[in-house]
C-alpha cells in the first residue's frame, strides 16, 4: 500500500482529470441536465445531445467529486455543490470552470517556453484580443466576478468608505468589487474603468446587481490614463497580471488621477518570503500568471512599486481567500 506522501504526489500528478471533467460537463450541458429528480445516464445524455455511454462515465467521475450522486446503477441526481456549476445559481462558479478548462488550460501549455526563455509564452496580458470575442470575454469577466464576491464583501466592511463621495474600480471588469462597496454604502457613487469592448456586458451586470443608478462604466486604457475626479481608486487583482514596469505605469496613471492625500486600495495576494504548503493558492496563481508575464509579489515588492509611483503604502491586512488589502495615500 502506498504511503500518504506517495498518494499525495499521485494526486498532484493526476489532478488534471478533475479540471477537464468539470469543464466538459459544463461546456457540454451535461451538468445542466441533472436536477433534483434522479435521471438515467441515457436520459441526461439525450437531453444534452451526447453519447449515453461516455456520459455515464463522466457522471460517475462527477459523483466521485461530489458534484452529483449516483443513486442506483444507472441513475444520477444533482448535488447542491454541482448546482453551483449552473448559470444563475447563487454562488455559481460556472465561469471559473469554463475559464480554467479552456483559457488557463491552454496558457499553461506554454509554461515550458516561459521557463526556458523568461518570456511570456501566451502573450503579454493581451486582454484586447480576449475581449474581441464577446462569448469568451463574457466567460472571463463572469469568472472574475464569481471569484471576487467574498473579497468584495470583505473589503466593503473592512475599509471605511464613509468619507468618500465616489469610488472607481480600475480594471474592474464587470464591477463585482464596486457592487459590494455600493451596497454597503448607499450614498456612494461609483465608476468601473476598463476596456471599451466589455462596456455592454459590464453595464448589464451592474444593472442586474441593482446598482445601475449609482454606477456606470467608462471605457479606456489604464496604461495611458485613468479618469480624474474620484475620491478613491480600487485595484483588485490587476497588478498580478503585469510585469513590474507595466505595474508602475498603471500605478502612475492612478496617481495622476488622484489629488494628494486621496486613497488607493490595492487588493492582491501576497507571497511570503518563504513559502509552505499553506501557500498553495498564491503559488498556484503565480504560475498561472507566468505565461502572460504577470506575477504574484511579496509585501516588500508591492511597497516598492507603490513608493516608485507616488504613494505611501499603509499596513497590509488579510481579508479572505488569501487576499490582502494595502490602503495607500497619494503624495
Amino acid at each position: 500500500m502506498a504511503d500518504a506522501s506517495t498518494r499525495q504526489l499521485v494526486e498532484s500528478i493526476t489532478g488534471a482529470w478533475r479540471t477537464r471533467a468539470i469543464y466538459e460537463s459544463v461546456r457540454s450541458g451535461l451538468i445542466d441536465n441533472l436536477g433534483s429528480v434522479p435521471r438515467s445516464a441515457a436520459e441526461v445524455a439525450a437531453s444534452a445531445e451526447l453519447d449515453a455511454d461516455t456520459s455515464r462515465r463522466v457522471l460517475r467521475a462527477l459523483a466521485v467529486l461530489g458534484l452529483c450522486e449516483q443513486v442506483s446503477a444507472d441513475a444520477f441526481v444533482a448535488t447542491e455543490l454541482g448546482a453551483r456549476l449552473r448559470a444563475g445559481t447563487p454562488g455559481s462558479l460556472r465561469g471559473m470552470a469554463m475559464l480554467w478548462g479552456d483559457r488557463i488550460w491552454n496558457s499553461l501549455e506554454t509554461m515550458g517556453e516561459t521557463l526556458r526563455t523568461g518570456m511570456p509564452g501566451w502573450g503579454n496580458g493581451d486582454f484586447g484580443a480576449l475581449h474581441a470575442d464577446p462569448a469568451e470575454s463574457d466567460v472571463f469577466n463572469r469568472a472574475m466576478a464569481e471569484q471576487s464576491g467574498p473579497i468584495a464583501r470583505a473589503v466593503a466592511w473592512s475599509c471605511d468608505f464613509s468619507g468618500y463621495g465616489s469610488v472607481m474600480d480600475v480594471g474592474g471588469g464587470y464591477g463585482a468589487v464596486l457592487i459590494e462597496i455600493l451596497r454597503a454604502y448607499p450614498a456612494l457613487k461609483g465608476l468601473v474603468y476598463d476596456l471599451e469592448p466589455i462596456a455592454e456586458g459590464a453595464r448589464r451586470y451592474l444593472a442586474e446587481a441593482g446598482v445601475g443608478d449609482r454606477a456606470d462604466f467608462l471605457g479606456g486604457d489604464f496604461f495611458h490614463e485613468v479618469p480624474a475626479g474620484m475620491d478613491c481608486i480600487v485595484l483588485k487583482y490587476v497588478l498580478h497580471d503585469w510585469s513590474d514596469a507595466d505595474s508602475e505605469r498603471i500605478l502612475a496613471s492612478c496617481r495622476a488621477a488622484l489629488q494628494p492625500g486621496a486613497t488607493l486600495i490595492l487588493l492582491e495576494r501576497i507571497l511570503p518570503e518563504r513559502v509552505s504548503a499553506a501557500d498553495e493558492p498564491v503559488v498556484r496563481t503565480d504560475l498561472v500568471m507566468m505565461p502572460i508575464n504577470g506575477k504574484e509579489r511579496t509585501l516588500e515588492e508591492f511597497q516598492r512599486l507603490l513608493r516608485a509611483s507616488g504613494f505611501v503604502a499603509g499596513e497590509a491586512k488579510p481579508l479572505v481567500d488569501g487576499c490582502w488589502v494595502i490602503e495607500s495615500r497619494a503624495v
